[in-house]
């Protein structure tokens, strides 16, 4: 007897649908490709240094050539990194880092204090030190886009030891806005606003460099180090 019953070919829906299970592919199904990418998700960035939780930690914004147009911005930075920190778990003791900017301002040696003194100061164990190298402000005529270059290193407070990176210079990044610099550059307001948004932004990239993250959220360009 001749069986009459002919075997259906599968629809992608139905094959993502077993492949999502875990279970055999099923007969017909060729999405190996776009199924692999939906499970894997979009490329990551490690972290590239994974703080001591235990450690109480501050993090320092330091411009010591004054490149930063105001001291809110400095703030903005710190404040930012510090939610991230916060929201991320990343140290169970986070001082506020604008008691590390509070000593350093305050300091009676003629800025010799060091990174180290200046933590142990207010407190931590570790410093997050990030030096600012530049702040450029959008310019019409010049056709510039705001960044911010700067440089960070985690210092130990209590030995005045770099433990990250290799390089005593420090990690290099920049972060940079793009913008319709014609219509913000010449109104005082409007360029404000875009330097807060760009604070904000240099504060994510400073504690991306702590956690994984995607790729499509990296906050900063990399200099290298």
């Amino acid at each position: 007897m001749i069986s009459h019953f002919r075997t259906r070919r599968a629809t992608p829906a139905l094959c993502l649908f077993a492949l999502l299970l875990g279970v055999a592919p099923l007969s017909g199904c060729n999405i190996l490709g776009p199924v692999f990418f939906f499970v894997a998700g979009p490329p990551k960035y490690e972290a590239e240094f994974v703080l001591p939780k235990d450690k109480s930690t501050v993090i320092f914004v330091d411009d010591p050539r004054s490149q930063i147009p105001r001291r809110a911005l400095r703030v903005t930075m710190i404040e930012t990194a510090e939610k991230q920190f916060l929201d991320k778990g990343l140290v169970q003791d986070l001082i506020g880092g604008q008691s590390a900017l509070h000593v350093a301002q305050s300091d009676r040696t003629g800025g010799q204090m060091s990174v180290a003194e200046i933590g142990r100061a207010v407190g931590a164990d570790l410093v997050v030190w990030v030096t600012v190298d530049s702040f450029v402000r959008a310019d019409v005529n010049t056709n510039n886009e705001p960044t911010i270059t700067f440089r960070v290193r985690v210092v130990d407070a209590a030995d005045n030891q770099i433990l990250w990176p290799d390089s005593p210079e420090g990690r290099n990044m920049s972060v940079r806005l793009t913008s319709r610099i014609g219509s913000v550059a010449n109104e005082s307001g409007a360029r404000s606003t875009l330097e807060l948004k760009l604070a904000r932004n240099a504060g994510v990239a400073i504690s991306q460099l702590f956690y994984k993250h995607l790729t499509t959220v990296h906050a900063a360009e990399d200099r290298g180090s």
